[in-house]
């Protein structure tokens, strides 16, 4: 108790030195001023009398209003998570400044929590529809091992869709943080496409779809293998919701790739919302295996390599997805 007390009024000299420096000089001019008057004692005790009560009553205010204050901060200190500098900390305005400075920086703590919370919970929910889509291929494969009917086609086809959704988790993830992965560069759009489509041509074959590919072909600057990742989503969604028929890809002289479907189409009820996180739609919901996770990481893609992208489709009718390959600001 006596080790707390005589440490608090250390603190408490410490923080109001000035104030008590002051007071003390002001006493030693007085005590010269008396030493030099006849009647010095007389007039020195008639003014060290009431100086002292009065030092006596600042004193007491000001350790009362010191206690206190001290007492909230360190109750403040000992709270496990800070939310708010209650008003009793501050009396003068620069400490009121340094309260408005601190939840300054509380608010901007909360915001940065926040945002790390939303984005370990869109992890979360990536990851739990992940681990839902890539159930399917080797559910396929357990089967086939388990009845003995390996089938080689289909295993080659099962195997190439695990590897595709493991590039989806990983993309996914280095979109994070995507701007340290750009490598832009000048490339030919046809050899791109060509490129995605000899990648899916079992799938062509097991289906039976043809494809038409545009003689015409244009340069642009961009980073080849997210705009790569881009055309696969694009184009095995194509495959994948086309029965009967096939695709038409064109690459235009005015820069923009158009994939172009016979397939099932897209309602229009769902077209504004396909770019949305986690949206399947009703033709993902038919076919029970979409994540609603491709499109939107297309999107994301797209707007970090400044292109954009727009589709267009009609129940029955098919799809044409038109990638805008001109260079836009990058995001």
């Amino acid at each position: 108790m006596i080790k707390s007390f005589i440490k608090n009024s250390r603190l408490f000299l410490s923080d109001h030195l000035s104030l008590y420096l002051f007071f003390a000089l002001t006493i030693a001019l007085q005590v010269w001023v008396a030493l030099l008057h006849p009647n010095g004692q007389a007039i020195l005790s008639d003014l060290l009398i009431p100086e002292c009560y009065l030092i006596a009553i600042i004193t007491c205010l000001l350790a009362y209003r010191w206690q206190k204050k001290r007492r909230s901060a360190l109750r403040l200190l000992n709270e496990s998570e800070l939310e708010t500098v209650r008003a009793e900390v501050a009396n003068s305005s620069q400490e009121k400044l340094l309260t408005e400075l601190l939840q300054k920086v509380l608010h901007e703590k909360r915001a940065l929590s926040d945002q790390q919370q939303e984005e370990n919970q869109q992890l979360k929910d990536y990851y739990a529809l992940w681990a839902h889509q890539i159930k399917v291929p080797l559910s396929v494969l357990d089967l086939m091992n388990q009845t003995g009917t390996v089938d080689q086609r289909q295993t080659k086809e099962q195997l190439f869709l695990v590897n595709q959704y493991l590039d989806m988790l990983l993309s996914f993830i280095r979109l994070q943080d995507i701007s340290s992965d750009l490598v832009f560069k000048s490339q030919s759009a046809k050899e791109l496409v060509l490129r995605v489509v000899k990648e899916y041509k079992v799938f062509f074959i097991e289906k039976d779809l043809s494809l038409s590919l545009g003689d015409s072909d244009f340069d642009l600057v961009t980073d080849s293998k997210w705009l790569t990742f881009v055309l696969e989503q694009v184009i095995y969604n194509a495959i994948k919701y086309t029965k009967v028929g096939g695709l038409t890809i064109n690459c235009t002289t005015d820069q923009k790739i158009i994939i172009q479907d016979r397939g099932i189409g897209i309602d229009k009820a769902d077209l504004p919302q396909i770019f949305n996180q986690g949206y399947t739609g009703f033709n993902g919901r038919v076919e029970d295996n979409a994540s609603g996770l491709g499109l939107y990481l297309v999107k994301e893609i797209l707007d970090k390599l400044g292109h954009s992208i727009q589709i267009d489709s009609e129940i029955g009718q098919g799809t044409t997805v038109t990638i805008d390959c001109r260079q836009k600001t990058l995001r």
